[in-house]
């Protein structure tokens, strides 16, 4: 697509976003695994990289239940569209919250309707407003021209707003010097991974084995709405948590630590992103940004400990204090992911 000078509110957007660029790169860095995920498939279909940021503009990457004949997900897909995808929509299961098949669903629609339209800007048009009446629109108008800025094309104020957004999040991706931030690298136990099931087994179960609390498992695998759903295919998961996945299951004595108190608060609020977002619509940050546990602090020359609550994994604790969890493994002479509630854990290396 067109850079940052395609249009000046292009600028602007980029402008605002960046506003205040601690929080902005606190943003990104919360959403960074599933950023990179949507771009891995986007470049597996051919597909401008651009659109690994769409759900920013969509939904934050958020992952939106969504009512009765409205959009769910974080691409924000309709019913309609859904069906048109292939994408099962039921009462427990709904593929448009599924992170793996949506997104290889959204990834090749965008490269049909380039194959169509020929200008990645005109796709995002038709993702945004519908591709039928796109095409009636140029069949009566004509088609963009040849140059670098907006397309010249009769669109409402909404769909051209949305095309601004996306072009604004490349703009600062591009060029982050420009709006003062640094934009987070992921850490390898972040990158998700999709883990075969060779077995059918419980959200419960599945958390277990993998080492992380049934939120964070729902997070990576929001399809399912309810916690007594039964996992069949595959599971998306962090790379570390994959891991421990991957070694099969853990003696079976019982449910995850704190299973039902996790389940309980996961059947009462909607599923949300891998690491939710810290904003509310005003811009204002949450109750979640400000009340963020922290680790204890010790004298120097001792180590930072956390003690760890209900519901949370060892995946979890490590973005929190960025460290990886391969880090926490080692200072704490962990042989697994797992851990418990009330669990002590180191967070630096002894001195």
């Amino acid at each position: 697509m067109p850079g940052c000078e395609a249009d000046p509110q292009v600028m602007a957007w980029a402008r605002t976003y960046t506003k205040m660029p601690n929080r902005f790169e606190q943003q990104v860095n919360e959403v960074l695994p599933l950023i990179v995920y949507a771009h891995k498939a986007a470049m597996k279909h051919s597909v401008a990289g651009e659109f690994a940021l769409l759900p920013w503009v969509e939904s934050q990457y958020r992952h939106v239940p969504g009512a009765k004949n409205r959009p769910a997900g974080m691409w924000q897909i309709m019913p309609q569209t859904a069906h048109t995808l292939g994408l099962r929509v039921e009462k427990n299961y709904d593929e448009r919250l599924d992170i793996t098949k949506s997104t290889e669903s959204v990834m090749s629609m965008m490269r049909r309707y380039y194959d169509d339209l020929g200008d990645w800007r005109l796709v995002d048009v038709a993702y945004n407003a519908g591709e039928f009446g796109l095409k009636k629109t140029i069949d009566k108008h004509g088609g963009p021209s040849d140059d670098d800025g907006l397309p010249d094309v009769p669109m409402k104020a909404n769909t051209k707003e949305h095309l601004v957004k996306l072009m604004a999040m490349a703009c600062i991706v591009r060029d982050p010097a420009r709006f003062n931030v640094q934009l987070p690298k992921q850490d390898r136990d972040d990158a998700l991974q999709v883990v075969k099931v060779d077995n059918p087994q419980s959200l419960a179960q599945a958390a277990k084995q993998s080492g992380l609390s049934m939120n964070d498992l729902r997070d990576f695998n929001p399809a399912y709405r309810t916690s007594k759903g039964t996992v069949a295919n595959t599971l998306l998961l962090p790379k570390s948590a994959a891991d421990q996945y991957k070694l099969g299951p853990v003696d079976p004595v019982a449910d995850a630590p704190a299973a039902d108190d996790a389940d309980d608060a996961a059947d009462a609020t909607p599923a949300k992103a891998t690491a939710k977002s810290k904003t509310t619509k005003g811009g204002k940050a949450s109750k979640t940004t400000k009340n963020v546990a922290k680790a204890s602090k010790k004298p120097e020359g001792k180590a930072a400990v956390y003690k760890v609550n209900n519901g949370e994994s060892l995946w979890t604790i490590a973005r929190r204090h960025q460290v990886s969890v391969e880090q926490l493994m080692k200072w704490n002479d962990l042989d697994t992911a797992a851990v418990k509630p009330g669990q002590v854990l180191k967070l630096t290396a002894s001195r």
